[in-house]
């Protein structure tokens, strides 16, 4: 562009980086697709939390189901912070900071 003005000014007879082209721009569009505020609920509600057992007397009684709290507890973490798969697999509970869960970007910086 400042080579074209200088030309346009008559201070250049011709401009000497014509013939160079700029660099390509392209997008890449990706197939994933984004969840809305319904989808994401459907799915985190579609995970048990509870488990009923018998026990021998055949009385039956309801009970946290840990895996299920804990498959929603990443999944909403994952939802409602866009945080990748391996960055909600490696959250850790930081009592010494007082920070309840820290989630590390892709370069291994925390923030």
């Amino acid at each position: 562009m400042l080579f074209d003005w200088l030309v346009v000014g008559h201070v250049l007879e011709v401009n000497p980086a014509h013939a160079v082209r700029g660099p390509k721009y392209s997008v890449k569009k990706g197939k994933t697709r984004i969840l809305d505020r319904e989808d994401a609920r459907k799915l985190i509600a579609s995970i048990e939390v509870v488990k009923t057992k018998t026990n021998s007397e055949g009385v039956e009684s309801e009970e946290p189901d840990l895996v299920g709290l804990r498959d929603r507890a990443l999944l909403g973490v994952m939802i409602y912070t866009f945080a990748r798969v391996g960055a909600a697999r490696e959250l850790r509970y930081d009592a010494d900071r007082h920070r309840p869960l820290s989630i590390s970007p892709a370069n291994g910086l925390t923030q």
